[in-house]
């Protein structure tokens, strides 16, 4: 009796037989080493399409993110010095960072991105700024990622927060981090200074350019950073102060690698911040 094969009779697989006939599998192991080596030649397609796309993705991308903050510059530096009695001080330390650096800053209201923004120069060799920011943002926000916004991973290990931002400083961008991971919100207890600024600053040997906000602006969400009516009436200032830049090994004399020693770095670094003048 002929055994059921593929739904028809086989001509050579008996019931009781161990083995098949090679011959009538030829076809199937052709057909399946020949569906391996189409995966094969697509995933390599794969690769080099995004090898020669993805760079001009990133580059468009940068100049979008350039593009942008350039054109919200011309129009919000007049505002803020108008509103909020905008002013910078410590030009000179900013030219001593040269034209890659971390900028690390202390977080009082939701300007601050837009006032470190607005500290710069208007220079094209200063723009564009990646920032660390808030997960919850990124991912409500979609124009977050035209603005120069790079994810924060919170919670997520160090390498992974950091990888983004040491790419961009590879490349010879500029980062802005502020290193207590939020805003206090009129909480009398200030943040504790978070380990990231070190580790980004240690593994991409980097300058660190602290940069001081003084402003009598709060963290509450009726803000943009204080009341509207406060805001038209000339009632807040903002006063960026730019200090010495420094490397991460003039913290704690030696290049931070453990937690602990990570923790140390990124205090002393918040302590440069504050005392910035």
């Amino acid at each position: 009796m002929l055994e059921l094969y593929d739904g028809k009779p086989s001509r050579t697989v008996l019931r009781r037989e161990s083995g098949s006939n090679a011959r009538d599998l030829s076809g199937v192991v052709f057909s399946l080493k020949y569906r391996v080596y189409l995966d094969i030649i697509a995933i390599a397609l794969l690769c080099v399409i995004c090898t020669a796309v993805l760079p001009d993705f990133m580059r468009m991308l940068r100049s979008i993110i350039k593009i942008v903050q350039l054109s919200a510059y011309l129009l919000l530096i007049f505002l803020f010095r108008i509103l909020l009695d905008f002013k910078v001080k410590g030009i000179g330390n900013l030219k001593k960072a040269g034209d890659s650096f971390i900028l690390a800053v202390n977080h009082v209201s939701y300007l601050d991105p837009i006032s470190v923004c607005l500290a710069m120069p208007f220079r094209f060799k200063y723009f564009p700024l990646f920032y660390m920011a808030y997960d919850y943002f990124y991912d409500i926000l979609f124009f977050y990622r035209f603005l120069g916004a790079v994810p924060a991973h919170q919670g997520k290990d160090l390498e992974l927060s950091g990888r983004q931002l040491i790419n961009l400083l590879s490349r010879g961008e500029r980062a802005v981090i502020f290193p207590e991971g939020g805003i206090n919100k009129g909480i009398t207890v200030k943040r504790r200074p978070r380990r990231g600024i070190s580790y980004v600053a240690a593994k991409s040997d980097k300058l660190i350019l602290p940069l001081k906000i003084e402003s009598n602006l709060d963290g509450s969400v009726n803000v943009i950073g204080g009341k509207v009516v406060n805001l038209l009436t000339g009632k807040h200032r903002i006063k960026m102060v730019f200090g010495e830049p420094f490397r991460i090994e003039d913290t704690i004399g030696k290049t931070p690698e453990s937690l602990k020693e990570l923790r140390l770095a990124a205090e002393d670094v918040f302590r440069r911040i504050e005392t910035a003048s």
